[in-house]
């Protein structure tokens, strides 16, 4: 399902459809470039994605007014099933397409993700899509995922995290379209489970920050690889001072104060999650020197 969202997108690309349409869009796709390289030969699992991505449903709030869409409106397959028609509306389009937005990133990110930290990626893509903050794995169900169920070294709790997780996990939040924290649970003195927490951006909110971000020259943490990488974030004078403090902590540090100022609010009877610059600028308030 996530390989057939980049290739979605990477249609939306070659047509060089602009991210603001005033009308859903339809593209048509060959079925072998949806269905990924090495996958079955006939479209069983592609029509299973197709399906549940017309119930993938986006939402949030820009600039105060909320918002609600759905990725794929509408379907076909045709040609023998050779080809797929796929009927995008205007907010799924603004969700996938790039460079200025968040879904496009998130493709960006994942295929440059190589190795491990591109198959973890993928798995909590998929069960974010479920529309969970979070997912448990036993570590047997992770192994098996990751494809390293096969050596016997990383049988071992200490290797399996030291030589695939941990380096994983270290390169995904490296591209900050996400924020993924691992939490192992132990039955006894042995780890059994693994629970990952994540928060994704919301699209529009990554789109106005790209934008932003596209006119600075530096970086925060390191000078940009390649010119088709999202741009990073420069901590320079112009930068809101709440958000340039917040890029210089460590990630020690901002989830210290993360639950220092809390991860979620209260309105309307309802417990509603903070976004990360407004958990920064809460957290700015109480530093003493301002």
């Amino acid at each position: 399902m996530v390989a057939a969202v980049w290739e979605i997108a990477g249609a939306l690309d070659d047509a060089r459809t602009p991210a603001e349409v005033p009308n859903s869009v339809w593209l048509e796709i060959p079925t072998a470039r949806l269905r990924g390289e090495g996958s079955r030969a006939d479209n069983v699992w592609l029509r299973e994605c197709l399906e549940r991505l017309t119930g993938v449903k986006l939402s949030g709030e820009y600039r105060g007014d909320p918002w609600g869409a759905v990725v794929l409106a509408e379907w076909h397959i045709e040609q023998g099933g050779s080809l797929a028609r796929l009927l995008i509306p205007p907010a799924g389009v603004h969700a996938l397409r790039s460079p200025a937005n968040f879904t496009k990133i998130e493709a960006h990110a994942a295929h440059r993700l190589s190795g491990h930290a591109r198959q973890l990626y993928a798995i909590l893509s998929d069960k974010k899509r479920l529309g969970r903050p979070s997912w448990r794995f036993t570590v047997e169900e992770l192994r098996a995922l990751m494809g390293v169920e096969a050596q016997k070294s990383y049988d071992v709790w200490a290797q399996l995290r030291k030589r695939v997780l941990d380096p994983a996990l270290e390169a995904i939040n490296d591209y900050g379209t996400v924020s993924v924290k691992m939490t192992p649970e132990k039955l006894g003195r042995a780890v059994h489970a693994v629970r990952f927490d994540w928060s994704w951006k919301d699209p529009h909110t990554a789109a106005d920050t790209t934008r932003e971000n596209e006119r600075h020259s530096g970086t925060r943490r390191k000078s940009q690889a390649t010119d088709d990488a999202p741009p990073m974030i420069e901590d320079g004078p112009q930068a809101e001072p709440a958000l340039t403090w917040w890029g210089r902590l460590t990630d020690a540090e901002r989830e210290s104060w993360a639950e220092t100022v809390g991860r979620t609010f209260e309105a309307g009877g309802k417990t509603i999650p903070r976004r990360d610059a407004d958990i920064a600028r809460a957290a700015f308030e109480r530093v003493p020197s301002n």
